[in-house]
C-alpha cells in the first residue's frame, strides 16, 4: 500500500508539473493558476489519503505509522516542488525562444 502512496505522489507531481507548463506555453502565463487548482486538488487528495491510511492501515505500530507520516509529507512536498518547477521550466523555455527568434534575425 505504501508504495502506491509513493507512486501517487510522485506521478501528481509529474501531472501538476506537465499540466501547468503545457497551459502556459500553449495559452500564456495566466493560465498557469489553473496549476494551482490542480495543486490544491492534489494536496487535499494528499491529506485526504493519510487520514483514511493513518486511521486504518497502521493504527497498530508507531514505527510504522512514523514512516507513513513522513512519506505522505514527502508527498506534499513533491507536489509542491513540481508547480515551482513548472514556472521555473516556464521561465527557462520563454528565455530560450526569445534568444532564437532575436539572434538570428538580429
Amino acid at each position: 500500500m505504501i508504495e502506491f502512496v509513493i507512486l501517487l505522489g510522485v506521478i501528481g507531481g509529474w501531472f501538476i508539473a506537465a499540466t501547468t507548463l503545457l497551459l502556459m506555453l500553449v495559452f500564456g502565463k495566466m493560465w498557469g493558476l489553473l496549476g494551482v487548482f490542480l495543486l490544491v486538488l492534489g494536496v487535499e487528495l494528499n491529506k485526504f489519503l493519510k487520514r483514511r491510511y493513518m486511521g486504518v492501515i497502521v493504527s497498530n505500530s508507531p514505527r510504522a505509522r512514523e514512516v507513513a507520516r513522513h512519506i505522505f509529507e514527502m508527498n506534499e512536498l513533491i507536489i509542491l516542488s513540481s508547480y515551482a518547477a513548472a514556472l521555473f521550466l516556464y521561465i527557462v523555455v520563454q528565455k530560450y525562444v526569445e534568444i532564437v527568434i532575436k539572434v538570428p534575425a538580429g
